[in-house]
């Protein structure tokens, strides 16, 4: 090899490598839990409520907002706003809820609100609920609960503390975490927090680029499996499928161009291959004979 040659892969190799694609960093914290309502004179608006779930280190810092049910209430929700300030937008999980019936499940890909992974160490998860137009954090239901990270997975149940019951928190250092940008295959067929129309982003809808191979939206794109696979293909003349299969015409299938049989791909991508396929193929072959023939004369 030339040294100019291992000069060029070495200066390739470096570039590539500072273009290195973000690695996954597995790993999970589940937390689900029930509220309660906010005891009187501080629930003027119950049983509709507000709140917000969020991650603090042990000492104290704000890390990431991992949950927020709330719409055009979110300075009641005081301590949370104090954390996070009052334009944070890491988790809206959806509007103020209306009742305390149905429990509620977070899920924490362990990084902060820059992207980057937290270290092992002890973390607090912060949850605060609003009943009413709160001016201090002591109105509202504050619940306070506490996970080790490491590389030992941990399960919590039936914790009570602050207004909020049943709660479980589980911990899964090897956990594939949807959500977080990253498609992580074979588990994940894409990724939420990726943008729609970009690549490994979750499709909504699948669209067919030929009429005649229909494509199906398979698995859930709330756990970052969904994907367009492609189905078994139309071989019918069918009327009004928008498919021309191949070796149908217009005499047996609607969809397919006019004079169909003419060996000529169809709108919808399929090719007529019939009897009038087989006169269009012989006119091609004779033409080709014909333009030879030329060629010789002149010579």
């Amino acid at each position: 090899m030339s040294p100019i040659r291992a000069i060029v892969l070495v200066v390739a190799a470096w570039i590539l490598g500072g273009a290195t694609p973000r690695v996954e960093a597995r790993g999970s914290v589940k937390v689900t839990f029930t509220t309660t309502p906010v005891p009187a004179p501080n629930n003027t608006y119950s049983p509709s409520n507000a709140v917000a779930v969020w991650v603090q280190s042990a000492g104290g810092t704000f890390v990431k907002t991992i949950g927020q049910w709330v719409a055009i209430r979110q300075s009641s929700l005081v301590a949370w706003q104090v954390a996070a300030g009052p334009t944070d937008a890491d988790a809206v999980s959806g509007a103020s809820r209306t009742a305390h019936t149905q429990p509620l499940t977070v899920v924490w890909n362990l990084r902060d609100r820059q992207g980057n992974v937290v270290p092992d160490g002890t973390y607090t998860i912060r949850l605060e609920l609003a009943e009413s137009n709160a001016t201090t954090a002591g109105q509202n239901n504050q619940g306070t609960f506490t996970f080790v990270k490491g590389p030992t997975a941990q399960t919590q149940t039936a914790l009570t503390n602050g207004g909020y019951t049943n709660v479980s928190i589980e911990f899964n250092p090897n956990a594939i975490a949807c959500n977080d940008g990253i498609v992580d295959a074979p588990e994940e067929k894409c990724d939420r927090a990726i943008t729609a129309g970009a690549t490994g982003a979750c499709p909504a809808t699948c669209a067919a680029a030929d009429a005649c191979q229909p494509v199906q939206l398979q698995g859930d794109p709330n756990l970052c499996t969904a994907e367009c696979v492609a189905g078994p293909a139309i071989t019918a003349c069918v009327d009004g499928d928008g498919c021309c299969a191949d070796g149908c015409s217009a005499a047996d299938d609607s969809d397919c161009a006019p004079g169909g049989g003419d060996g000529s791909p169809s709108a919808s991508g399929g090719c007529e291959t019939g009897a009038g396929g087989a006169g269009g193929a012989t006119f091609a072959f004779g033409a080709a004979g014909l333009m030879l023939l030329i060629r010789r004369r002149r010579r």
